[in-house]
């Protein structure tokens, strides 16, 4: 995964644990909504100034969007994934079997 991907996805997880919808963050940062999803997707990498803005808008330190200490352990992402596969219906647990089953 590249920086640019790395770093989209970490604002992306911290924007979501925070339960904030993208085009809010957007509005939070005074970025615009296709700028926003290009960074979260690692398509675009944000100038100084917009990362500040997201930081601030997320109320974390601007470093903390590179680092890894937000992302929950393996374990607790296995915990997660299982209490989720436990509510799915028929239809989704063959979808999720067909895409977990295509993993390298």
């Amino acid at each position: 995964m590249s920086t640019k991907q790395l770093l989209g996805a970490k604002i992306r997880y911290l924007r979501k644990s925070k339960k904030i919808a993208q085009e809010k963050l957007s509005e939070m940062a005074d970025i615009s909504p296709r700028q926003m999803v290009r960074i979260e997707m690692g398509q675009s990498f944000p100038t100084i100034e917009n990362l500040e803005k997201i930081a601030a808008a997320l109320d974390v330190p601007i470093q903390s969007l590179f680092e890894n200490d937000y992302y929950d352990s393996t374990e607790i992402l296995k915990k997660k994934l299982h209490e989720k596969i436990d509510i799915l219906d028929e239809k989704n647990t063959r979808f999720l079997y067909l895409v977990a089953s295509n993993l390298d």
